[in-house]
């Protein structure tokens, strides 16, 4: 199959939906599938240098909502050479153009949502819960409810994307992400870790690795922390991420 991703951006740095992109890309190509994506980026952007895979770089979106002037033009002329599309994420016009687009030329496509209806936006953020709304009936809610499937990473997240908006309906499925083998580390590496942390010595380790970021549970994982068993074998918890909030 030839596949388009699509993706707001595959900056590193804001996030793991870039690296989700990347890494299923990949995952499929290695499948006999023909993968490109479609990143509303500068095509200078220096992150795009290390992507193995073709991209078609159309330009930083305009404001909140990443307007993109070119993205519908670019998809008539070059989209319908495509079996499907994938769209990652939603809230922006990348999503609304696209379903436009495939609409129109009556090609599949699949939204991942990857966490952006979870209605801890929705508690959390009132207001802003509020102003989607007023865009909700004519373009998101369509954008779902027209896909091929609607694509959930867990059950939980699947059950807690329909609390956000009563007014919802959509194909769901629940595909978990893969994960990569990691590089080969240097052989010395567990002894310079230790070394800079010798208080995890002799300790079982458990890794978050992620944003540090409310919406991501640390706090809830923390205070779980202390239930543990007793044990001859103490756990250390280790957060490792960048820090958005401080």
């Amino acid at each position: 199959m030839k596949i388009l991703q699509l993706v707001q951006t595959l900056d590193p740095s804001v996030g793991g939906v870039a690296t989700a992109v990347l890494s299923m890309s990949g995952g499929l190509a290695r499948h006999g599938h023909q993968v490109e994506i479609v990143a509303l980026d500068n095509p200078a952007a220096a992150w795009l240098g290390d992507v193995s895979l073709k991209v078609h770089a159309l330009g930083p979106g305009w404001g909140g909502y990443r307007y993109s002037k070119n993205l519908l033009p670019w998809l008539r002329a070059h989209g319908a050479q495509y079996d499907c599309i994938i769209i990652n994420g939603l809230w922006q016009h990348l999503s609304f153009a696209t379903w436009r687009f495939c609409r129109a030329a009556s090609i599949p496509y699949y939204v991942f949502p990857h966490g952006m209806l979870d209605p801890w936006f929705k508690r959390t953020f009132p207001l802003k819960h509020l102003k989607k709304w007023l865009y909700w009936p004519w373009a998101e809610y369509r954008v779902l409810r027209d896909a091929a499937a609607v694509i959930f990473t867990s059950e939980e997240e699947r059950i807690q994307a329909r609390k956000s908006f009563w007014f919802y309906r959509c194909n769901e499925e629940v595909s978990p992400l893969g994960v990569e083998a990691p590089p080969p580390s240097p052989s010395r590496s567990r002894e310079v870790f230790l070394s800079r942390y010798p208080q995890l010595q002799g300790t079982r380790i458990l890794l978050f690795l992620g944003r540090l970021h409310p919406k991501k549970g640390c706090d809830i994982l923390i205070e779980a922390l202390p239930r543990q068993s007793e044990s001859e074998h103490p756990l250390s918890l280790v957060l490792a991420g960048p820090d958005q909030v401080g």
